[in-house]
């Protein structure tokens, strides 16, 4: 009874803060509903900030997240917890990681990032390992055929090639990434358009690529890269915003916007960067520029995971 007793203010505490919480959240409500002013046709779209404070409240008490009484000592830390857990989620992946610079410095952003390395690169062995050492997330950056005339990098898999031939440069992939948990193509955009080529690649496959998640890179709109590896098994996912396409410093930023908007408007999303001065850049904030807005920065296979 004293312990019951003794947290009781604790209790009437966290009950009042709750009220002024919803009398907070139902005032942001009617600020952004029917009676809003409509949006201009030139006016900028929303901002992360307004489709965070604007996003509807969840249909049924058994959709929104439970929030746990906060221990005496530790005041409002479940709820915290429970916030960030259902949050909503974005993954970085930095493709093209070819040398120990470019890994070190994306592996000393912020936040977590998935590192994909081509197999290909001298330094690959050594960037699987510090990557793993380091507790990070590798992935194989696996170069496929692509329309036109890039070079796709030594060891690429093709729509020419057979059965054999496609395991052979597989296992290659592989042997020189240790410790990789996932793969996205690099460049392929012949490769996976072609869902009779797709399927050839993940039949190619052995059972050391079973547990790894595959990202559809999405080089191509008519891509078949993800439903293929579906139907091989695979957890497959796809990428939605290309971060750095345009390196001009503006131009990423607005990418990171969308990045974030994506991620508010469905749950999740999956952005692709690459090892580049102005990217790194624009990378180091985008840890607290997500916090701000309500948005959870995890790795690939977090997501995979649900």
């Amino acid at each position: 009874m004293s312990g019951l007793s003794s947290f009781a203010p604790h209790l009437g505490a966290a009950l009042g803060a709750g009220l002024m919480l919803a009398a907070s959240l139902a005032f942001n409500a009617g600020a952004g509903g029917a009676d809003a002013p409509p949006r201009a046709a030139n006016e900028p779209a929303a901002s992360v900030f307004e489709l965070r404070t604007a996003a509807p409240a969840p249909a049924s008490a058994e959709e929104a997240p439970q929030a746990v009484a906060a221990a005496p000592d530790e005041p409002g830390q479940a709820v915290r917890d429970a916030a960030v857990e259902g949050a909503p989620r974005l993954a970085v992946i930095m493709d093209d990681i070819a040398d120990l610079s470019a890994a070190r410095r994306a592996l000393a952003l912020p936040m977590p990032v998935t590192l994909s390395v081509l197999p290909y690169a001298d330094d690959a062995p050594d960037i699987a390992a510090l990557v793993t050492a380091a507790g990070g997330e590798l992935f194989i950056h696996l170069p496929m055929e692509p329309v036109g005339l890039d070079d796709p990098g030594p060891y690429a898999l093709t729509k020419a090639l057979d059965a054999g031939a496609l395991a052979a440069r597989l296992n290659f992939a592989l042997a020189r990434t240790p410790g990789a948990v996932g793969f996205n193509n690099h460049m392929g955009s012949r490769m996976t358009a072609d869902r009779a080529a797709m399927d050839a690649v993940f039949a190619a496959m052995d059972e050391r690529w079973a547990g790894l998640v595959f990202v559809d890179s999405l080089t191509h709109p008519g891509s078949q890269a993800a439903s293929a590896a579906e139907a091989a098994g695979l957890a497959a996912l796809k990428r939605d915003v290309f971060l750095d396409h345009d390196r001009d410093p503006v131009a990423i930023d607005a990418q990171i916007e969308a990045a974030l908007r994506q991620a508010l408007e469905t749950g999740q999303a999956i952005a692709i960067a690459h090892p580049r001065p102005e990217t790194f850049e624009a990378l180091e904030g985008l840890a607290a520029r997500a916090e701000a807005a309500g948005v959870r920065i995890v790795t690939v296979r977090a997501l995979s995971n649900d």
